[in-house]
This record gives C-alpha cells, structure tokens and sequence, in this order.
C-alpha cells in the first residue's frame, strides 16, 4: 500500500495538474483512502503536509477543500518539482524572475561582505565543477553548490535562507535545456563571477550573474517553445 510520502506525491501533482477543481472537496478521508489504496492515517498525514504547503484546508474532520491557487506557496521546492513536470511559458518566466531578483543581489553583497572562508567555499565549487563529467549528475550538483555558496556568502540569513528554492530552481531550469551545455563550457561565465566577487567588485558579480541567467531563460524559453510547436 502506498505511504504519505506517496500520496503527497500523487494528490501534489494531480493538484497541479488541475484534477481538482479550487473550491471544490475531496471525498470522504474513508473513500478516499480506499480509492487510493492507503491506510486513512497515512492519507490524512499527507494531507496535513499539502495543507502546510497551502493546497488544501481541512473543512471539518474527515473533509477537506482544494484551496485557490492564489493560496499555494509558490516557493515551496515540492510545489515548484511538481510544475516541472508540464512547464509553460509563463512558468518559465516567473521561475527566471524569481532567480534574477535573488542571485545578481546575492552576488552583490556576496562581492562586499564575503569572508575568506566564503571565498574559499565558492572557489572549492567551481574547482569542483572544473572537474566532474560533463552532463552528469554530479555536474549539476557542483553547479548548485557553487550557486548555493554565493548565497551562504552574501552574509544575508535571508538569502541564505533561499537555497533550497534556489537549488529546485536550478534543477529545473537545468532540465528545461534540451541539450544542456557541458559544464566546462559553463565554467568561463562561473568563473568570472567567483572573481568579481573575489575582488571585491560587486557591480561587475551582479552584471555577470543577471547575464548568466538571461542566457540561461533564453535557452529554457527556445527549447519550451520548440518543444510546443513540435507536439
């Protein structure tokens, strides 16, 4: 029988999907449970969970509604996972939004307040990336870290606090790129980021990140475009 896990899962991306209307209940927890094949505890933890992610709220004891999607946490990394799977357009461009309103001024203060040992946590990312297989898992792995060091070293709890986010963003926008470019191709752009910041120039990291990214939509919006116009 499926767990929580699972059914958080399966009732997430069906939410996206639209297989719910807002408004609207889901059936009995006793129905429901038996539909879906689960223990009803496990159905109602799962519930629990895609209430705290603002999905649904429990309208009495054994009901609960869909919530409108106005109500859904927009950052949270399941919810951001789950769109994934179908992306639009629109999608896309708040995904792209949402990077550039954070990494360029990330990158800025990075640039200002970033210690020795900040410093040395992005170089040890980058040299890492300098080294992994091209196109591999391990690549975009490096490549989030590098991302997620810069945060870390903005000295901001805040923006430090986005690298979840940040790292589901990437995931994402990684996989939206039809044929994705070897790191080491990436590693001049990386490079000259973790220098700027290096020097102490944060005008130059902010300019060289928001041009890292808007090559990186640019690819994501022609491949989703392709991708439509061939189905």
């Amino acid at each position: 029988m499926r767990q929580a896990v699972d059914v958080v899962e399966l009732l997430g991306r069906g939410l996206v999907a639209g297989e719910f209307r807002p408004g609207s209940s889901l059936p009995p927890l006793k129905d429901f449970a038996v539909s879906l094949s689960v223990p009803r505890v496990a159905l109602r933890e799962a519930l629990d969970v895609l209430a705290h992610k603002g999905l649904v709220e429990r309208a009495s004891r054994s009901r609960f509604v869909i919530r409108p999607r106005s109500a859904w946490n927009p950052l949270d990394s399941d919810l951001l996972r789950w769109q994934w799977g179908e992306p639009s357009a629109e999608f896309v461009r708040h995904l792209y939004e949402l990077l550039r309103t954070i990494e360029p001024a990330a990158c800025e203060t990075a640039a200002i307040r970033a210690t020795a040992e900040d410093v040395a946590l992005i170089e040890s990312a980058l040299l890492t990336m300098a080294a992994a297989p091209a196109l591999s898992q391990q690549s975009i792995q490096v490549d989030v870290a590098f991302h997620k060091a810069i945060l870390v070293a903005s000295g901001n709890v805040f923006l430090a606090a986005f690298a979840p986010i940040i790292e589901t963003s990437l995931a994402v926008a990684f996989d939206l790129q039809r044929n994705p470019s070897p790191v080491s191709s990436l590693l001049p752009e990386h490079e000259a980021v973790f220098l700027s910041i290096r020097a102490g120039d944060p005008s130059t990291a902010r300019e060289l990140m928001e041009s890292m990214l808007s090559r990186s939509e640019h690819g994501a919006q022609a491949n989703l475009h392709q991708d439509l116009v061939l189905v």
